[in-house]
């Protein structure tokens, strides 16, 4: 983990650089697709969701957490979303799809004022903070 300054533009750029974002995006599903069958499964994806940990506290409210059943159908919602086809499963082409609807809701949230946040190393936020500083260091 490190301590980063981002905004919007951060995301927005590493978005538009087609081929960084493109491998990016390529280099992360390979590492959920466990069994390597170039599909995600509920399962693969729903473990690489709970390592986001985004849904540890109830929202600002402390000592509520939601139930088992409610991060059940949390989960299976989040798949469903990321399951563009109904299939059961998730291939490539939809997980690009909606980790760019993903990072444009995150810079959309940021707005175009720099913030300071916790980052994890290969996380895709850190990837365009990396990306922005290469850009800045070959300018």
């Amino acid at each position: 983990m490190s301590v980063e300054i981002l905004d919007a533009s951060t995301i927005f750029n590493f978005i538009n650089d087609a081929d960084f974002f493109t491998k990016s995006v390529e280099k992360r599903f390979s590492a959920i697709d466990s069994n390597h069958d170039g599909l995600l499964s509920y399962t693969e994806l729903a473990s690489e969701l709970q390592k986001l940990r985004v849904i540890k506290t109830h929202f600002g409210i402390d000592g509520v957490l939601p139930s088992s059943d409610e991060l059940g159908q949390i989960y299976r919602g989040l798949f469903a979303q990321f399951d563009h086809d109904g299939n059961g499963s998730v291939d490539l082409k939809e997980y690009k799809s909606e980790m760019r609807k993903v990072m444009l809701g995150i810079a959309s949230g940021l707005g175009f004022l720099p913030v300071q946040m916790v980052l994890e190393e290969g996380s895709f936020l850190k990837l365009a903070v990396e990306r922005e500083m290469a850009a800045r260091v070959y300018a």
